[in-house]
């Protein structure tokens, strides 16, 4: 019977150093498990991490980040109207540069379950509590009338909203991450600071065609735009290395080479992200990059890159190769946090396909003592189908 001989945050520390540990750690990439009626149900992320803990998992505790507040000097107005049969949501920010605004045509799915937070609280149950227009939201997107930023005008506004809360906000978000951090070191759990984002903004605040044309016919002004949203994130990075986390995560889930080519990867991206990643690995702490599309195409930038750990490793989605591809490419300077793909193997949940799968991720992917076996887990994926890849995974795990 297998014995562990080291701590869950040990095992993936050492995972993540590429170094030797008991065996490959699972750390799914999961929400609530509001449906799932059995063995895994958990009400906020402690729960969760007690409930995975006893299934012999190696579950995170995520320091959420802050989100921005606009400066005191700037108003806000929002409001909901009809026009010509929709209803829009309208949100302004009173700028000293100016207004920056936003329309949305509210769906009649707005209000739904599954339209939930940028940020969950620590101890929270991950679900939105109200329902007025938020700046960091996929939900806007497909949605919008007229995005926020609409040409350069706009970005000295935008300064004036992408910030750090002060005061007794800040005070309250550091006495949060601390409780959390309080837990994660009672029950030596792996800390992550969630997350850091650059690239994925312009998704959210500019039309998309729009700006990727920008990419190529006005490139200082993607440069400013980017500029904001490093220079907060930055500050971001501070913020929870003074907490005192194991890890920081850079999301890059837009970042994906049908937006930007390894062209404008290079040049607008990668940059940004290695400075991230020079203020932690200067801390002693670990820096990881989420791209769950594109790895494969990327990985030649990738291998030479700071960043410690490649996360949302998916193999339905590397765009480029395989595996063991991937592996070949960047696996002797790179970790892996990932290896399974979940909208198609798990939720086909056919227990042979997701036996293969996670077989061939650790046959691929461990060969320098760096996986961490993961898959983005939706809430639709059945908890029988978790249950065969938690099988396969001790089937597999000390390969």
């Amino acid at each position: 019977m297998h014995k562990s001989t080291m701590s869950t945050r040990e095992r993936m520390l050492a995972a993540c150093r590429r170094e030797e540990h008991d065996h490959v750690p699972l750390s799914v990439l999961v929400g609530h498990g509001s449906l799932w009626k059995r063995s895994y149900y958990w009400r906020d992320q402690c729960e969760r991490a007690k409930v995975l803990l006893e299934l012999g998992q190696d579950p995170c505790i995520d320091i959420w980040m802050p989100d921005v507040v606009p400066h005191p000097d700037v108003k806000v107005k929002t409001w909901r109207d009809r026009r010509n049969g929709e209803t829009l949501l309208t949100k302004e920010y009173h700028t000293p540069a100016g207004v920056l605004r936003q329309t949305v045509r509210e769906t009649e799915d707005w209000c739904a379950a599954e339209h939930g937070p940028w940020i969950p609280t620590t101890y929270g149950d991950e679900k939105r509590h109200e329902f007025g227009m938020h700046l960091f939201d996929d939900w806007n997107v497909s949605r919008r009338t007229e995005p926020w930023v609409k040409g350069p005008e706009d970005l000295p506004k935008l300064k004036y909203v992408i910030r750090l809360p002060e005061g007794w906000m800040l005070d309250e978000w550091a006495m949060d991450a601390r409780r959390a951090m309080d837990f994660a070191h009672k029950h030596e759990i792996f800390t992550t600071g969630r997350r850091t984002i650059v690239g994925d903004a312009f998704q959210w605040f500019c039309d998309i065609p729009w700006f990727l044309m920008q990419t190529y016919d006005n490139s200082g002004f993607v440069e400013e735009f980017f500029a904001i949203f490093q220079s907060w994130a930055k500050r971001l990075v501070e913020l929870v290395l003074d907490v005192g986390v194991d890890y920081v995560q850079y999301r890059g889930w837009y970042e994906e080479p049908i937006h930007f080519g390894v062209r404008g990867f290079q040049r607008f991206l990668v940059p940004l992200i290695e400075d991230q990643a020079r203020m932690v690995n200067q801390a002693g702490k670990l820096f990881g990059y989420l791209l769950p599309a594109g790895l494969g195409v990327y990985a030649d930038v990738l291998k030479n890159m700071e960043a410690d750990v490649l996360m949302a490793v998916d193999p339905r989605m590397l765009q480029a190769g395989d595996l063991r591809d991937l592996y070949h490419k960047v696996g002797r300077d790179k970790s892996f946090w990932g290896g399974v793909d979940s909208e198609v193997t798990l939720f086909g949940g056919k227990p042979e396909e997701i036996d293969r799968a996670v077989k061939c991720a650790v046959e691929s992917l461990n060969g320098n003592n760096g996986l961490i076996l993961s898959a983005l887990i939706w809430n639709v994926v059945s908890e029988d189908a978790f249950a065969y890849m938690v099988e396969a995974w001790k089937k597999y795990r000390e390969s």
